[in-house]
């Protein structure tokens, strides 16, 4: 049987019996939900971009709608003002929702007034309604002692906040998609990774390996094993990624930046690259085990390397991008698929610096597999005690 119609066969049996399975679909399904879910639910119960609606009893101070207006530009907050005739409208109003915070305030100034609430104020609108309220009162008094009112509102003017490097909206949400991808393929890498490290377990336990290598050769089955669940992997990264776009598409919690298809096609390179690194690792050192109890043990150097690859991204990327601790962990294989797409999303990466990065990855993974092939074909028929990678070494030629 040609080689490649073996890899094949595995994989094609890696696909079919673990994308057929109950948990696989329910797993699917569940997570999907969870990813649709956190775009639906805040946009049904939080409101989105909702101004809060304040009211105002007439008759009010001469500019006070306009005070609260400016004072909620100044606190970057929304608000919706309306006037009510009287208390009682603006208190029933309260009472059916029409509006959610009511301000009553002498028409003469001579008192600071009373914020109302249902139930429980929010804080946020109550400060810009008493910011207004004393600016207001503050202006009259000082326009009684004869003060230049320009000069009044020229000292009252807050100092301009500036920015050196400035982020957009869209600088934002690419570094939003870039994080998550980061997560996601941390995600994958242990879910999918794992998925291989114990099926060869299973199989090795159960003597279904026996079987299979009547027929298949061992390197080709660790290969076929790794390629039929990334395939998997790949397909469900695709449907939460579509299902995330779509979700903060409709609910408009998120505006996509125009090089998002350019940062998901890098996603899941990156995903692709990291996933068949990390699971040929686990791949061969699930060989090394007989029971899942040794399998998680033999796993933790392979989880310690993810772990750490992924903090390196997440703390030294994003404090400097263009640091020499980004440079030299992008053309490190273990963390290249976490700091790539990173550095990409805030424009740190030349694209020969990709390029390279990930020549030098695919060569790992070549290297490692090459490595993790023989001690697997050494390992996997030898049953009992824990192997080690040496005696796996040997017995592999």
């Amino acid at each position: 049987m040609p080689r490649w119609r073996s890899i094949w066969l595995v994989a094609r049996r890696e696909i079919l019996e673990r994308g057929r399975s109950r948990g696989f679909l329910l797993s699917v399904a569940f997570t999907t939900l969870i990813v649709v879910g956190s775009f639906v639910l805040p946009a049904i119960f939080l409101g989105g971009d909702n101004p809060t609606k304040v009211g105002v009893v007439e008759p009010s101070p001469p500019g006070l709608q306009a005070a609260i207006e400016q004072s909620a530009q100044r606190f970057d907050h929304k608000v919706a003002v309306t006037s009510y005739a009287n208390s009682a409208a603006a208190d029933a109003a309260l009472q059916d929702g029409s509006t959610e915070i009511v301000i009553e305030m002498p028409a003469d100034l001579s008192g600071p007034g009373e914020i109302r609430v249902k139930r429980q104020p929010d804080q946020a609108t109550a400060q810009v309604i008493a910011a207004a309220t004393v600016a207001l009162r503050v202006q009259a008094i000082l326009g009684e002692s004869n003060v230049d009112q320009a000069a009044l509102a020229n000292a009252q003017r807050p100092p301009e906040t500036k920015s050196l490097q400035a982020q957009t909206e869209q600088d934002q949400a690419r570094f939003l998609v870039a994080n998550i991808g980061a997560v996601l393929i941390l995600v994958g890498i242990f879910s999918f990774g794992y998925a291989v490290l114990t099926g060869v377990v299973e199989e090795k336990q159960s003597r279904v390996v026996e079987v299979v290598l009547s027929t298949v050769r061992a390197r080709d089955l660790l290969m076929g094993k790794v390629l039929g669940i990334g395939v998997l992997g790949i397909g469900q990264l695709a449907v939460f990624i579509v299902a995330a776009l779509v979700a903060a598409l409709v609910t408009n919690r998120l505006e996509l930046p125009t090089t998002t298809p350019g940062a998901a096609v890098l996603l899941a390179v990156w995903f692709v690259l990291g996933y068949l690194l990390y699971s040929t690792a686990l791949g061969f050192l699930g060989a090394l085990a007989s029971r899942q109890e040794e399998a998680s043990n033999a796993s933790t150097p392979v989880t310690m390397v993810a772990m750490l690859s992924y903090f390196v991204a997440i703390f030294a990327v994003i404090d400097d991008p263009d640091g020499l601790v980004a440079n030299v962990a992008t053309f490190l294989p273990p963390s290249a698929p976490f700091v790539v797409p990173l550095r990409a999303a805030f424009d740190a990466i030349p694209a020969w610096q990709i390029g390279l990065s990930a020549i030098i990855t695919l060569v790992g993974i070549y290297v490692l597999f090459t490595i993790g092939a023989r001690v697997y074909a050494g390992a996997v028929l030898q049953f009992g005690s824990r192997m080690r990678i040496r005696d796996a070494w040997r017995s592999g030629r």
